[in-house]
């Protein structure tokens, strides 16, 4: 599809480009809580497919989007540190998700206690492990965007 002239100046562009991008994370996590709502209160997974398929899609996007562009985040660097600290929030909403999960369907507390942590584990390591892999092709991919052009051909070079 072929875009017209902008009418919106440079300042006008950034504006709306921040608004897109706001209207866009609200989107996104509007839909996980969604998902992780309807997940407590519906026992049927069909109830929640719709949500669960359109928030997956939009982070593949959003990440693939993200490393190609050689862009980590705006505000947190790739350390070690950083993912540690991102793996263990993510951890402990899921145990306190799985919890609240397993114990409104078993009433057990000490069920629901290992469904929380065994799924916190598994979580933090699943997450730490892609954080590396796409920290290291996000350098990769920044290294390559950063580096001189070859010069293709050689003033010297008769051929």
């Amino acid at each position: 599809m072929k875009q017209g002239k902008s009418n919106l100046d440079e300042q006008q562009e950034r504006k709306l480009l921040e608004i897109e991008s706001r209207g866009c994370w609200l989107a996104f996590w509007g839909l996980v809580a969604a998902f992780l709502v309807q997940a407590l209160i519906f026992r049927n997974a069909l109830a929640i497919i719709g949500e669960g398929i359109l928030a997956i899609g939009l982070s593949f996007y959003l990440g693939i989007s993200s490393i190609h562009a050689g862009i980590w985040d705006r505000r947190m660097d790739m350390s070690r540190k950083s993912r540690l600290i991102l793996c263990g929030i993510i951890a402990i909403c899921t145990v306190v998700f799985m919890f609240g999960y397993s114990f409104l369907r078993s009433t057990k507390l000490i069920d629901a206690l290992k469904t929380g942590a065994i799924f916190g584990t598994v979580s933090f390591l699943v997450v730490y492990l892609a954080l590396a892999l796409f920290a290291r092709v996000t350098k990769k991919r920044q290294d390559k965007l950063n580096a001189e052009p070859d010069d293709e051909l050689d003033d010297t070079d008769p051929h």
